[in-house]
């Protein structure tokens, strides 16, 4: 399906319709270039003075006086996970119905970016900005988290950063970081009739994996408990009929929290393992090749750092004033989901906050939806935001 049937100006100031419209396009990973194209015309017509497509294929827009500093970047993904389960509505249909607008990437995270357009395009028409906004709509999110956003912040420097990941229009002030560790097990081959001549690592992995749910992992208060959750097991040769097999690799999800790296999550599971008397192993951090529809190819590691913003931080509390003045209950929380939060907030250090419409239990489900009151919602927050950072002391 696609938007031809839209013109473009009549979705200039609604988030409702452009949400609609953004849906109405399908955009997998890596098959973004449709929805790409659309956003720029989306920008130019809202008034974004500055439009430009990097080699990943994102979309980067700016607002507000041309020579001032960036006050502001909203951060949201253009690509949507494949459809899976049952649906009662069409995916890509963008039905309202109810109060609710289905379909896949409602919550996750077309609304987000709708309404960062529109809330930002608002605020630049108020006349009263006198620092620069940015909307950043990346590619290749839902594949690994923070990869597109890095170029984007290399071609700018926004002094704070928005995730409009779907929240409920709670505020975000963090989320747990993520890495992705193979553990790989050396074995002796032999017939399976005469195992007494090979060492199994299929008896090795269970050790491992035993050992390390006793790992004493760190907490931290409000974003919770570090996990270490192990996700695949594969031998080989795969399958391994008759045989005892070469190796066995298992991939673990580590959940992390702010102050930890990798050296030290895998320095960490080395010294549990090799007190378990665990042999033959070694371990990393994954790196898996993506691969994006302009055809730009990276091998980006699998290092998604943790982030926290303290409640009483000027970000926060600027946060605060614009949802009150959207006249939205002020909640305040974290998530237990990774975001491009990773890369702006962990990696870069520029002071991160989250909030976006939309239920987080909604996204990459069958008969995804979003409240058009969160939609809405999300707009006037944004646009209130901008007024607050960017706008006339």
């Amino acid at each position: 399906m696609g938007v031809n049937e839209h013109k473009v100006k009549d979705l200039a100031w609604d988030a409702v319709s452009l949400t609609q419209a953004f849906v109405r396009i399908p955009s997998l990973s890596g098959q973004e270039q449709g929805m790409a194209d659309f956003v720029q015309q989306v920008m130019r017509e809202l008034g974004f003075d500055q439009v430009t497509v990097d080699e990943k294929g994102s979309v980067l827009g700016f607002v507000g006086p041309t020579q001032a500093p960036l006050a502001l970047l909203f951060d949201a993904h253009m690509d949507v996970v494949p459809i899976a389960g049952t649906w009662t509505v069409e995916p890509f249909g963008a039905e309202i119905k109810d109060g609710r607008m289905y379909g896949r990437g409602t919550s996750d995270m077309k609304a987000g970016l709708a309404a960062a357009l529109c809330g930002a395009a608002a605020a630049a028409r108020s006349g009263t900005l006198r620092q620069r906004i940015a909307v950043s709509a990346s590619v290749m999110e839902e594949v690994i988290e923070g990869y597109a956003l890095s170029h984007a912040l290399e071609q700018c420097t926004p002094a704070a950063v928005v995730i409009c990941e779907p929240s409920r229009l709670r505020i975000m002030v963090g989320q747990k970081g993520r890495q992705e560790i193979l553990l790989r097990l050396q074995g002796r081959p032999a017939h399976a009739a005469l195992p007494h001549l090979g060492v199994n690592p299929i008896q090795a992995a269970a050790k491992a994996i035993s050992a390390l749910q006793t790992l004493d992992l760190p907490q931290d208060a409000l974003v919770g408990q570090a996990l270490l959750v192990p996700t695949d097991i594969i031998s080989d040769p795969h399958p391994s009929i008759s045989l005892i097999p070469s190796s066995v690799t298992v991939r673990f999800d580590r959940r992390t929290l702010v102050g930890e790296s990798s050296e030290s999550v895998l320095s960490q599971m080395e010294k549990c393992l090799q007190a378990a008397g665990v042999e033959g192993f070694s371990l990393e951090v994954v790196n898996s090749q993506v691969q994006t529809y302009t055809g730009q190819q990276a091998s980006p590691q699998r290092d998604l750092p943790a982030w926290r913003l303290d409640e009483s931080a000027p970000l926060a509390q600027a946060m605060v004033q614009a949802v009150q003045q959207a006249r939205r209950p002020v909640e305040m929380d974290t998530w237990w989901f990774c975001t491009n939060g990773s890369e702006s907030a962990g990696r870069r250090g520029i002071p991160t906050i989250g909030l976006g419409p939309g239920e987080e239990a909604q996204a990459h489900t069958a008969d995804e939806s979003v409240a058009i009151d969160d939609v809405l919602g999300a707009k006037d927050i944004y646009e209130q935001l901008c007024l607050q950072l960017a706008g006339q002391a």
